[in-house]
């Protein structure tokens, strides 16, 4: 029988289910992924509706289910509906998960950002775990809190949750945990979770490669031109910098920042070959203006790649900063030796799975 594991949570979990399900491929075993119930967020050109979670996953493993096995519910805009066929949907989570269990050694589940969604239907996450006999786990993020200590209440609360619905909240794993909070969150909160009688399988420290979209991401995202390089829309963007100073106070910030796409207008040719003196991951023109011909001879010298938007410059980093909470197929595959370093290296990933 398939061991099973419920991941549920905040910004993050999606990667690090994939360094799991890989780092099991490569250890030996056979590993599923479910996500039983997910939110549309792209529909296909089928007029289907799908998480684009559970399409990269799928397409990054190479998974043999369709995305309708893989996650057959899936929520558009309504749920309190769902509650009038309550047991057919059971019956259907079921069902699933016994196919893509069948010949696994383990299957990974994962779930929603809290575990109080849709639980006026009786589809929460105990729910879930409770139906499908999982482990479920936690993951909660460090980042953007003005007193970290507050993640310890959040905890909290959840464990009651579970307790409500007669089930236990096995553990938890900080995620995105900023330089300035590792001290704290290991030599205090981690202590003050384990006396809560849960287990703390990992404190991972903030990565920004780890969520980075690539530059192809960025071009679907922007409906963006390559004006050069197309070879280089791999490159991971870590960082995301405006340019809309004089080149000599800009070149400061350009040097500052790690695999950037620098954002600026196409007319600005010396603010532009500034940029591409530091090597970014990418420049983005917006607002549809051509650049100089020196601009593209120096990128093709360089190897940076140069998109051509028609957004104005406000428009296209708001939506960069988007593309930056979606996983893709493609990102995760570029970025698949850093997850699983990170999976070795702050991971208790054999406690976690229950591996002796």
């Amino acid at each position: 029988m398939a061991k099973s594991v419920l991941i549920f949570g905040e910004k993050g979990k999606t990667v690090l289910i994939y360094g799991l399900l890989k780092k099991l491929i490569l250890e030996g075993f056979k590993a599923g992924y479910y996500k039983p119930i997910s939110k549309a967020r792209y529909r296909l050109p089928s007029m289907k509706f799908v998480d684009p979670d559970v399409v990269a996953i799928k397409d990054a493993l190479g998974l043999q289910e369709p995305v309708e096995i893989l996650s057959p519910v899936v929520i558009t805009r309504n749920i309190v509906e769902l509650k009038n066929e309550l047991d057919k949907v059971k019956k259907t989570i079921v069902d699933n998960y016994n196919s893509i269990a069948e010949g696994k050694d383990f299957v990974i589940i994962e779930g929603y950002p809290t575990p109080e969604i849709l639980s006026s239907i009786g589809l929460s996450v105990a729910d879930l775990a409770k139906l499908l006999n999982s482990k479920p786990v936690l993951m909660i993020n460090a980042k953007d809190k003005d007193v970290v200590d507050e993640i310890l209440d959040k905890i909290q609360l959840y464990k009651c949750f579970f307790e409500f619905h007669n089930y236990k909240l096995d553990g938890v794993i900080i995620n995105n945990t900023p330089i300035y909070f590792m001290e704290r969150v290991n030599d205090v909160l981690v202590p003050a979770i384990k006396d809560m009688g849960l287990n703390v399988y990992g404190v991972v420290p903030e990565k920004p490669r780890l969520l980075a979209p690539t530059v192809r991401d960025i071009v679907e995202v922007l409906n963006a031109e390559v004006l050069e390089n197309k070879e280089r829309l791999s490159n991971i963007v870590e960082d995301i910098v405006v340019g809309a100073m004089a080149p000599s106070a800009a070149l400061r910030w350009f040097r500052r920042a790690v695999n950037a796409a620098i954002v600026t207008g196409g007319d600005r040719t010396d603010l532009i070959l500034a940029a591409l003196e530091t090597k970014p991951s990418v420049v983005i023109l917006t607002g549809n203006l051509y650049p100089d011909i020196s601009v593209l001879v120096k990128a093709k010298e360089v190897g940076v790649p140069i998109l051509l938007t028609s957004y104005d410059t406000y428009t296209t980093v708001e939506k960069l900063r988007e593309v930056q909470s979606v996983v893709t197929a493609d990102s995760l595959k570029i970025k698949e030796s850093y997850i699983i370093e990170t999976i070795d290296r702050e991971l208790d990933w054999r406690k976690l799975l229950n591996i002796a």
